[in-house]
């Protein structure tokens, strides 16, 4: 009788192995998307919606999709490229711009970022890209 129930329990263990598998084949068909591309979906529906984007004429492609951590350090400086491309083509909107990308990170608290503004808002355009990055590195945001 044992060896009839280890049978039956070997029987079922198949037939769940089975399914799993099914399930597998039938879940790598659907089309989800993954995390970095939900995570652009998301910042695009944003962008799009966002009255102050809007407002202030921020072109979709000067505002970068978020990317892998991987790629972070890349992403900073690409975001620093384009405040200081935003900032040369309109230099009266310079405390707009630095406080939209300083927005970005929310370990910098307001007071912090109100600072940072001050201490770089005279800054020139030319030197404002390591003053930036040396700025982040003091919050600890490599870049």
């Amino acid at each position: 009788m044992e060896r009839k129930n280890i049978l039956k329990a070997l029987s079922l263990i198949e037939d769940f192995e089975q399914k799993n598998v099914e399930i597998d084949e039938i879940l790598s068909n659907l089309p989800i998307s993954s995390r970095i591309e939900l995570l652009q979906e998301i910042t695009r529906d944003i962008i799009e919606q966002n009255s102050i984007i809007k407002e202030h004429g921020f072109a979709k492609e000067k505002i970068c999709d978020p990317e892998s951590s991987n790629q972070e350090s890349s992403s900073i400086n690409s975001l620093i490229d384009n405040l200081i491309s935003n900032i040369q083509k309109s230099p009266s909107k310079k405390v707009l711009y630095l406080r939209l990308f300083l927005e970005r990170f929310r370990d910098i608290s307001d007071q912090d970022k109100n600072v940072v503004i001050q201490s770089i808002k005279d800054e020139d355009s030319k030197g404002l890209k390591e003053k930036i990055l040396s700025i982040l590195k003091v919050f600890k945001l490599e870049g």
